[in-house]
């Protein structure tokens, strides 16, 4: 599994743009178990920024398919500025989600592969409706 993991690495490396980190020799872990309550572990920068363009996507829907088409015509409300702004959102939202990511693979964080197949689902549904908008925005 080793040899899978290094390989993937060395590719997302490469995606991401990153230097590949220095090898590190590993210590042993301790394998003592004690009866005290952990602590609460605080959230890496990555996790942060992973939690933050998560936090813009839902943003960036809420605005795009409630509050714009929905509610600001209810209230008399409209502006040129919704599609700029929700793709001014999406841009946003990508950076966010990249930046975190490459936190992730540059600390080679141990969730790295767990947080993948969410970060490409969101990265393909935020870049297929930046797409969208440009078109509309463009037609």
């Amino acid at each position: 599994m080793s040899a899978l993991t290094d390989t993937l690495d060395r590719v997302f490396d490469r995606l991401l743009f990153l230097s590949p980190p220095p090898t590190l020799t590993e210590e042993p872990l301790n394998d003592e178990v004690g009866d005290e309550e952990e602590e609460a572990v605080p959230a890496t920068p990555g996790e942060r920024a992973f939690s933050f363009s998560l936090f813009i996507s839902a943003t960036r829907c809420t605005l795009q398919y409630v509050l714009l088409p929905v509610v600001l015509p209810l209230i008399g409300l409209t502006t040129d500025i919704s599609l700029p702004l929700v793709i001014v959102l999406d841009l946003l939202a990508i950076t966010m989600l990249v930046r975190s990511l490459r936190y992730f693979w540059q600390t080679r964080h141990p969730r790295r592969f767990d947080m993948l197949p969410l970060s490409s689902v969101i990265l393909f549904i935020i870049l297929f409706s930046l797409g969208f908008d440009l078109w509309q925005l463009l037609t």
